[in-house]
């Protein structure tokens, strides 16, 4: 990075250590009416609005159509799954106004109990908080509502819900969103007292399920589909590889006094296997894990700590998605400031987002999580400005690698990141990148898309397309297997000797062929056959395997079916 661009990052970095924090107390009094305790509206925490940009083709998860009243049945079946009007232009799963959520009490809680959980609601869905209801066998229930940030479009993220009930051995409820103003007449209460500890690390009292088909469509966890709607190939990769039970929290602990088994965020691993099947295994290990993460930062700023053993100054273990995605499914204040003081500490830790060329440090992990901060803590800080101007600037310079290197290089329609395998610490000796760690840099990538649409967005869109075809044209051996490390203008590429990255150029080039403006059928056959590479060979012999196969690539289902 040139001498002003760096000043200039350093300029908004030290605005945002004196000008952003995160929203409210979690005390259950901002913005509460006095005579109800009901809370409205919440402040925009993203208030950015997209104005007369041209808007970036990009996933509306489950965007609503006007006039819908299509519902969850119990068993939580969606009954209208979208249109597709081209490549790059489905709605999406619509989601609907109705949905049932389980609630099951922890071993030894009995009794009533104050019950806490959060709706995460799609773009457009709900502008109102207190037009969420929930009922008992008809019976309208007394509650206590918050919204929870805000959309561009001033849309709600998600609704934050309490209610003082006895679920006995587990009680299914019935939700609703929109319509009439529910019976709201409880004063939120801190969610640490509804917890089984304070710092949320044995997760709540009672564990509150919403249905797949209503998280996927949310977006919460990022573009998903529900698993009952992967194709076989992809129920047979992802089913197998992705074992939430297996490489869940009781797995992770006895390991986690060394750094390696905390790489590639779990908490946000976990939140995405629940959102693909709504089920408690891997809602535990989200919870649990993303409190634990929490409860270790110390200091505020720049000067954050994170608790994982002797990563502190590493930025690849710095992770912001995980906490802004339990802020949207709990209201739990805490995570929200976590999310800004984690996306700080990225920004000091991530001066010179561009690569200089030879063994100047860069890699797509690196780069990756350093724009997922920047965009997650957008969607949960007061002033999200600051962090999107962190993330275009961010962009810039990742779409300026991608153009510049190597030097002489003429392809202009297939290009990935590449850099000198030296600025990547490996001893290679040429230009290339690396298609599995590309993935961290796509999905980036793409939640930047969504937060930024115009002329933002549609550079990281170019981008990813790019990505992609470079990947399927030549990231593969005449087997179709992906290289570990694929050489850029050189006919040399480093073979992966392992069965655990199909699915990230999968992935990669899933979404290339989302985006592409003509359709992408060739990309869209080639994540099909690696996506069946996966399920015929792929493996996760252990828990960081785990962790980066079930990370990203997850959601491959979602843009193959688009």
């Amino acid at each position: 990075m040139n001498d002003s661009a760096c000043a200039r990052h350093i300029a908004v970095l030290l605005a945002l250590c004196v000008g952003v924090t995160a929203c409210g107390d979690d005390s259950g009094s901002a913005e509460t009416d006095a005579s109800t305790g009901t809370t409205g509206a919440a402040t925009s925490r993203a208030t950015d609005e997209p104005g007369s940009a041209t808007q970036s083709t990009q996933p509306t998860q489950g965007s609503v159509g006007t006039g819908t009243t299509d519902t969850v049945t119990g068993s939580g079946s969606v009954d209208d799954t979208g249109t597709d009007s081209g490549a790059g232009t489905d709605t999406g799963a619509v989601v609907p106004s109705e949905f049932v959520v389980q609630l099951q009490a922890q071993p030894g809680i009995r009794g009533e109990q104050r019950v806490n959980f959060a709706v995460p609601l799609p773009q457009g869905q709900l502008n109102d908080a207190t037009q969420v209801t929930l009922h008992n066998q008809g019976e309208a229930l007394a509650v206590g509502l918050r919204g929870l940030s805000s959309y561009p479009d001033g849309s709600l993220r998600s609704v934050q819900v309490q209610l003082d009930i006895d679920v006995g051995d587990g009680l299914s409820l019935d939700v609703s969103i929109g319509g009439a103003d529910g019976t709201s007449t409880l004063d939120l209460v801190p969610v640490a007292e509804t917890l089984i500890v304070e710092d949320g690390t044995e997760g709540p009292r009672v564990w509150a399920l919403l249905p797949a088909e209503w998280l996927s469509g949310s977006g919460v966890a990022g573009p998903l589909l529900p698993i009952s709607e992967f194709s076989p190939a992809a129920m047979t990769a992802w089913g197998g590889v992705c074992d939430y039970e297996t490489h869940g929290t009781d797995s992770f602990l006895p390991q986690a006094d060394t750094r390696g088994p905390w790489l590639y965020d779990r908490g946000t691993v976990m939140a995405r296997g629940y959102a693909v099947t709504g089920a408690l295994d891997p809602l535990r290990s989200a919870y649990r894990e993303s409190s634990l993460y929490r409860s270790t930062l110390t200091g505020s700023g720049a000067d954050t700590g994170i608790g994982v053993p002797d990563a502190n100054d590493d930025l690849k273990y710095h992770y912001v998605q995980n906490l802004a995605i339990h802020y949207r499914l709990t209201g739990d204040e805490r995570f929200a400031e976590g999310a800004v003081n984690v996306a700080l500490k990225a920004a000091a830790l991530w001066p010179s987002p561009g690569y200089a060329g030879g063994a100047d440090f860069w890699t797509e992990r690196h780069a990756g999580f350093a724009l997922l901060a920047y965009v997650s803590a957008a969607t949960v800080a007061d002033d999200p400005e600051p962090f999107l101007v962190l993330a275009d600037e961010a962009v810039a310079a990742y779409v300026d690698v991608q153009e510049t290197y190597p030097e002489g290089f003429v392809e202009t329609e297939s290009r990935c990141f590449a850099h000198h395998a030296d600025a990547h610490g490996e001893g290679y000796g040429y230009f290339g990148c690396s298609p599995w760690m590309s993935a961290i840099l796509a999905d980036a990538l793409q939640a930047y898309v969504t937060e930024r649409p115009g002329p933002g967005g549609d550079l990281a869109q170019d981008a990813i397309v790019k990505l992609g075809r470079s990947i399927a044209e030549s990231g593969l051996d005449d087997s179709g297997k992906p290289y570990y490390w694929m050489g850029v203008d050189t006919p040399s590429d480093e073979v992966d000797s392992y069965n655990e990255h199909w699915g990230e150029p999968a992935y990669v080039v899933a979404m290339a062929a989302y985006y592409a403006q003509d359709g992408g059928a060739d990309l869209l056959a080639t994540a099909q056959a690696l996506t069946q590479g996966m399920a015929d060979n792929g493996t996760a012999p252990h828990i960081r395997s785990f962790n980066w196969q079930c990370r990203s690539a997850i959601a491959t289902p979602y843009f193959m079916a688009r």
